[in-house]
């Protein structure tokens, strides 16, 4: 068994693949060789031949078709999504542990300053 690619018989650009078997005689626009790595939209030079890369303004023209495509197909996909309340509040809380942890380690580090001072001191009155 071994991977079969075909081309459209029109404009030779990589249409589909399947598994056939190893004394498969190629017909017309088919080929062993994988275009997967060519840029897309690859091109059968010949039946049986090699595949080209497209150039970089046909790889660009059919990337924005299939895009195009695929949002007709799939409308709402592309339309930016309202968080739901749950989310946003869950945002919420999230900015406000963070506010209390900074409130925190700010007051670690004070409390830090103030048990140094007090132990100075300390030093100082038994000296």
């Amino acid at each position: 068994m071994k991977g079969l690619y075909r081309a459209d018989a029109v404009n030779r650009t990589f249409v589909s693949s399947d598994v056939v078997a190893d004394d498969y005689q190629l017909k017309d626009n088919e080929t062993f060789e994988d275009p997967s790595g060519k840029l897309s939209p690859a091109k059968l030079t010949a039946t049986g031949g090699p595949w080209i890369d497209a150039t970089e303004e046909e790889h660009q023209a059919y990337m924005e078709a299939q895009r195009k495509a695929w949002a007709a197909q799939y409308p709402g996909a592309l339309q930016p999504q309202e968080p739901d309340k749950g989310d946003q509040a869950l945002n919420l809380l999230g900015q406000q542990l963070a506010k209390v942890e900074a409130q925190q380690d700010t007051l670690t580090k004070s409390v830090n300053a103030l048990g140094q001072l007090v132990a100075k001191s300390q030093a100082s009155a038994q000296n």
